[in-house]
């Protein structure tokens, strides 16, 4: 009962202030709330190992809601709430299903010159563009820290996954990563060293992008230490045009073990049964984008994917993040709405 009254309440606090850039609280302006809704139609269609096909159509929704407190120029917290906590990867809920609402962020933080340090629930500060690496959707519990040079920026994270201190076994994730920018042109280099069980214990990263007013290109790559299944890289290409309107197209090959958690922690969009992530697939993502109002867009999306190794496929009912199928389709339409 008390979940479904605080679900109301965000659903109604977002599409009262959707034409609004932000919601100060206090006179003086350092306490403001944030936050965005989103309501999902998608489809998807698949082919099992078995040949078995199937398909199937739903509408879901996404709801976040929080306050930022910028205390003075160095110190300021942010909080925020949002639906189906449980999944670290989606906060999308299944119309029929009951949401988990709960703290998805959570974090306070300390800015002096160029140096920024953060600590608890909070964005990862990985630059990555295709969510191939790491969803964004996933704000892990962690240190993190950044320093910004001329042109130059230092990226550093402690991710604590599971606390085991009385046995002194820790789940966690060390991260590193250089990034440069220049003019039209960003370029990357990352380090990862993951704990958690998983084969890619050893990670390198590198990327690069080329972007201008209306159109970016992106290439990312990552590559494991693991015995085999190691590589796996992004190629994104954007395009925006007059009236709002925009275009993207993704293709991403990752293999089973080339990605932190082995795909527990990337994006989710391309889709499988297991949830949590995603490796040992292949595929397109083409996009149209459409801006509606200063704070409402619309997007839709297809994904059309496939396996890479039939062996990892068949290891994925054992709770691994692999990709299962032979192949899939997913059509999705977004409406989104933030403040």
């Amino acid at each position: 009962m008390k979940k479904s009254v605080i679900a109301a309440g965000i659903v109604a606090a977002l599409a009262a202030s959707t034409a609004t850039a932000s919601v100060d609280l206090d006179a003086a302006g350092k306490v403001k709330t944030f936050g965005d809704f989103r309501l999902r139609a998608e489809y998807d269609d698949r082919t099992k190992a078995d040949g078995t096909k199937q398909d199937r159509n739903r509408l879901r929704y996404r709801a976040r809601m929080g306050v930022k407190y910028q205390v003075n120029d160095n110190w300021s917290a942010k909080i925020r709430i949002a639906t189906n906590i449980t999944s670290i990867n989606s906060p999308h809920v299944t119309f029929g299903s009951a949401p988990d609402i709960g703290f998805d962020q959570a974090y306070l933080a300390y800015k002096k010159g160029a140096m920024k340090v953060g600590a608890g629930k909070q964005p990862l500060n990985f630059w990555n563009s295709s969510e191939m690496i790491w969803d964004k959707d996933f704000n892990p519990d962690a240190i993190s820290f950044t320093y910004n040079f001329d042109g130059f920026k230092v990226n550093a994270a402690h991710v604590v996954l599971q606390n085991n201190s009385w046995n002194g076994s820790d789940d966690k994730i060390e991260m590193l990563q250089g990034v440069y920018s220049a003019d039209k042109i960003t370029a990357t280099l990352g380090y990862l060293n993951v704990n958690d069980g998983s084969a890619a214990e050893n990670i390198l990263t590198l990327s690069g992008q080329y972007k201008t007013s209306d159109w970016r290109a992106v290439v990312e790559v990552s590559s494991s230490d693991a015995d085999i299944e190691d590589l796996a890289y992004a190629v994104q290409f954007r395009k925006s045009f007059g009236d709002g309107m925009g275009v993207r197209l993704y293709y991403l090959y990752v293999e089973a073990q080339s990605i932190p958690g082995d795909g527990r922690y990337g994006q989710d969009d391309f889709p499988d049964q297991n949830g949590a992530g995603l490796s040992n697939f292949e595929g397109f993502r083409l996009q149209y984008d459409q801006k509606l109002d200063k704070n409402a867009a619309m997007d839709v999306r297809l994904y059309s994917m496939s396996a890479i190794d039939a062996t990892f496929a068949g290891m994925a009912g054992s709770g691994l993040p692999y990709f299962s199928d032979d192949d899939r389709l997913r059509l999705q339409m977004n409406i989104n709405l933030k403040f």
